[in-house]
């Protein structure tokens, strides 16, 4: 895939932010992240608590951590940030990806509490400061998902 030098700096910071994000313990991150992440009002509409719920979010946890090795592959094999330059990802790759690149949306629309309104691009025009970058890498990597997607 063909990046172009702000592309490649925007996912230098998503992934070094995501290995971050990933190493922080569920109940260590925003409420509203960790609930978008772990489902934790999911779990109680379906009956899941206690033991169960812990071993649960703990299992999920213990997926992202195992996503670090990837991050630093990709990382690694992004352009330099900043610089334009090819990225290539493995097919067996592809998955994990997706699910990381969503996972940092999730993350960003937590963080600012953004409902489906605040998503769409008219509202995005309208934000300011952090909440408008925010929207802006949710909207860019919700076009970066599809263009993997369809490679």
């Amino acid at each position: 895939m063909e990046l172009v030098g702000p592309e490649s700096a925007l996912l230098h910071q998503v992934l070094e932010g995501l290995t971050e994000a990933y190493q922080t313990a569920p109940g260590e991150l925003d409420p509203m992240v960790a609930n978008l992440w772990y489902g934790r009002a999911g779990l109680k509409e379906a009956g899941i608590r206690g033991e169960e719920a812990i071993h649960w979010i703990e299992g999920l946890h213990e997926v992202r951590l195992g996503r670090q090795a990837a991050l630093q592959r990709w990382i690694k094999s992004l352009p330099k940030a900043g610089h334009p330059g090819v990225w290539k990802i493995a097919e067996e790759d592809v998955e994990t990806l997706v699910a990381s690149l969503n996972d940092h949306r999730l993350r960003r629309a937590g963080e600012f509490d953004f409902g489906e309104g605040d998503l769409e691009v008219k509202a995005m025009e309208k934000s300011k400061g952090d909440k408008r970058v925010a929207l802006v890498e949710i909207h860019f990597l919700a076009w970066l998902i599809e263009l993997i997607l369809h490679e």
